[in-house]
């Protein structure tokens, strides 16, 4: 699934090519990825300019010039492609066309969790796309940090999945940061010192900007709104990374599920507030 240096990607290689153009045409073949439904946001998007584009957490933001809004949430496989003319491959279900006849937008999602969605102003994207949404994991600050985790009983790693508590951290994104500051994913924040949520809290930061310079982690089907896959993946210490070796201490790194979710760590570099065994 894109997590936030993914969704980050996409907005910086798609906004030059969509700002101050308008949209002439929306054309959807699966009605459930067009939000509230496939009529509404022709109408909502429809001779629409785009005016700016932001994120939040793993979900795309582009500002109409009446004051309106058009996300697009990627799901677990969603693409955005620009192309000028119908990409040969499956499972594009949305196409957004301009009016100045340049390259179009398509969406493309083979498991089909993403969606696009019209928000007529601030008050509507608050109450849909951004309802239960924490506060973007990046840039986020040490103190509010430690104070949205600090407290909570649930797993470390589950917490860090949360979006309700901070949007953006996914599977990746959460192994590789518990790996950098030494913590065990089943350790629980209420049981963790100030100290350690703060070392967290920079191993976080430190990864998400490491995986925008790289483009994201490619380890599905990501790739950015020009066709460009991530290289992230290639620098990760321990996700999908099984019984391969630690590059601290070269111990095997294990695998356990956590949320439902397969995690990966080091037994012995991420020792620190693992709960007792029985």
């Amino acid at each position: 699934m894109p997590e936030l240096p993914e969704v980050e990607c996409v907005r910086r290689t798609l906004e030059p090519d969509v700002l101050g153009r308008r949209v002439a045409r929306v054309r959807t073949t699966l009605p459930k990825l067009a939000r509230p439904n496939p009529r509404s946001l022709a109408r909502g998007i429809g001779r629409r300019v785009v005016a700016d584009t932001a994120r939040h957490g793993k979900l795309l933001i582009m500002q109409l010039d009446n004051g309106s809004f058009w996300t697009i949430h990627l799901g677990m496989t969603g693409q955005l492609i620009l192309a000028g003319s119908r990409p040969q491959v499956k499972h594009i279900h949305i196409t957004v066309s301009f009016d100045d006849g340049g390259p179009r937008l398509y969406f493309r999602d083979p498991r089909q969790f993403g969606a696009m969605t019209y928000c007529a102003d601030q008050e509507a994207l608050q109450a849909g796309p951004l309802a239960n949404m924490g506060p973007d994991a990046l840039g986020m600050s040490r103190a509010r940090f430690v104070e949205r985790l600090g407290g909570r009983g649930g797993r470390l790693k589950s917490v860090l999945l949360d979006q309700r508590v901070l949007a953006g951290v996914g599977n990746i994104y959460a192994d590789e940061s518990l790996h950098m500051a030494g913590l065990h994913p089943l350790s629980r924040p209420k049981d963790l010192a100030t100290e350690d949520l703060g070392r967290l809290h920079q191993a976080l930061q430190k990864v998400l900007r490491a995986a925008l310079k790289r483009g994201g982690s490619s380890v599905s089907n990501f790739v950015d709104a020009h066709g460009r896959p991530g290289t992230f993946q290639h620098a990760h210490r321990v996700y999908r990374r099984t019984g391969e070796p630690c590059p601290v201490c070269r111990q095997a790194v294990e695998r356990i599920v956590v949320a439902g979710r397969s995690t990966h760590f080091c037994p012995t570099c991420q020792a620190g507030g693992v709960p007792p065994q029985p």
